[in-house]
């Protein structure tokens, strides 16, 4: 009589479903499994991985995501920690008694190639009136507020153009919102040129996104 040497696979297989028969949990490298499965170790999935059933988020639960570092370990990281990491942040800069209503750079020190920073809004506490520049008296003025890159960190650049304080002894008040994410957590495409040989209307050859 021949004998055959059952392959290892399928041994383990039949050994989880003995285990699971007798303790209805199954554990591998570990005797006390605290789950239905419970792998002690590292485990390697060439293929996708199917979930059955999950909740969905309710506003007051604490939202977690796990991040794959480059030496394959994970971490969890938890947004709802108000000083720890996050995805992005919400960060209001109060700049007091400017040159009347002008902040031509304001250095946040926030490392361009880390992070991304984009003005949301910007506000200006004082009454303006007009420059008594030629043609002025005909004109209005919008706030202008943006966030640019110079020497390897994020700027700030807030004005009223021709535009400025009516009282200038008064002190004037920037309130300027932004927005700043991780490039770890965001894409960057690079520049694209626009040329649009004297025309006010244009379109791209293709979508960044599809």
């Amino acid at each position: 009589m021949k004998s055959y040497h059952a392959p290892a696979a399928i041994l383990l297989i039949l050994g989880l479903i003995a285990n699971s028969s007798a303790w209805s949990q199954v554990g591998i490298n570990t005797t006390n499994p605290r789950a239905s499965l419970e792998v002690a170790g590292s485990m390697s999935i060439s293929n996708s991985v199917e979930i059955g059933d999950y909740s969905g988020l309710n506003d007051a639960d604490a939202s977690t995501f796990l991040i794959q570092e480059t030496n394959n370990s994970i971490k969890s990281l938890d947004v709802s920690n108000p000083t720890g990491v996050a995805l992005a942040y919400i960060q209001e800069y109060v700049i007091e008694d400017p040159n009347l209503d002008w902040v031509k750079d304001f250095d946040t020190g926030i490392d361009a190639v880390d992070y991304v920073v984009i003005v949301t809004s910007a506000s200006f506490n004082q009454e303006l009136d007009l420059t008594n520049s030629a043609g002025a008296a005909d004109n209005a003025s919008i706030p202008f507020s943006s966030a640019f890159i110079k020497n390897g960190t994020w700027h700030l650049v807030a004005d009223y153009p021709q535009a400025a304080n009516i009282d200038e002894t008064a002190m004037g008040i920037w309130t300027i919102s932004t927005l700043i994410f991780s490039n770890d957590v965001s894409k960057q495409y690079g520049t694209i040129g626009v040329p649009m040989s004297g025309n006010s209307t244009g379109s791209a050859v293709s979508p960044i996104i599809n």
